[in-house]
């Protein structure tokens, strides 16, 4: 039978419930499942979580962006304005170097690094001009709740989905022994499925670049 949310929530003599699983009535179901796709999606990069988000402006003036929403990791920063691919770089090198102004504002120019924190993609120097960046990267999807029945995770991978609640369930249970089972199976399965998801790269080129 396909997993879908209000199966997975419903009471203990469903088949298919979270409850039925671990054979206790008093869980909170709604926040296991919460908690489960968290966990999956700490460290769970697949073909269905790569979008290219809307693109990011910026201001003249302006040297960082807030991060899209679901955002988890970049794939790639491009300029689209200056047709520059950005490199990423640790937050230290994209600190040390900016250079400022006698007043303290930014120097201007075309920025070519980029680092990430604060929440936000910040840049090496401040644009001169206003500019369009377009962000590749991984997205957490619409998370399952009631008016979200399915999503990959239930059609494509239900087997992570069942160890991930488990496991949660069982930490709320405090049930330590089968919570440390479950999340080390769960650990394993992900970079299983990891390793997997990289096989969409086959045939693909990649460019070598010489710096």
């Amino acid at each position: 039978m396909p997993v879908n949310y209000t199966t997975l929530t419903a009471d203990k003599s469903t088949a298919g419930s979270i409850r039925r699983w671990v054979n206790y009535s008093q869980l909170d179901v709604e926040q296991v499942v919460l908690e489960a796709q968290a966990l999956i999606y700490q460290t769970l990069r697949v073909r269905e979580m790569r979008t290219e988000f809307s693109d990011l402006n910026l201001a003249p003036g302006a040297y960082s962006v807030a991060l899209p929403a679901g955002f988890l990791d970049p794939i790639a920063l491009q300029d689209k304005t200056h047709d520059i691919e950005m490199k990423l770089f640790p937050e230290s090198n994209i600190v040390k170097r900016r250079s400022y102004d006698e007043s303290g504002a930014m120097i201007r120019t075309i920025p070519f690094r980029y680092a990430i924190f604060d929440e936000k993609i910040q840049l090496e120097c401040a644009y001169e001009e206003a500019t369009t960046l377009t962000l590749v990267g991984f997205k957490i999807p619409a998370l399952l709740d009631a008016d979200n029945q399915t999503n990959f995770l239930t059609n494509r991978y239900p087997h992570l989905l069942r160890v991930a609640c488990l496991a949660q369930a069982y930490d709320f249970m405090s049930n330590n022994a089968k919570y440390q089972s479950n999340l080390t199976l769960l650990s394993a399965l992900i970079d299983k499925t990891n390793a997997e998801s990289d096989l969409s790269y086959r045939d693909a080129s990649f460019e070598v670049e010489i710096e």
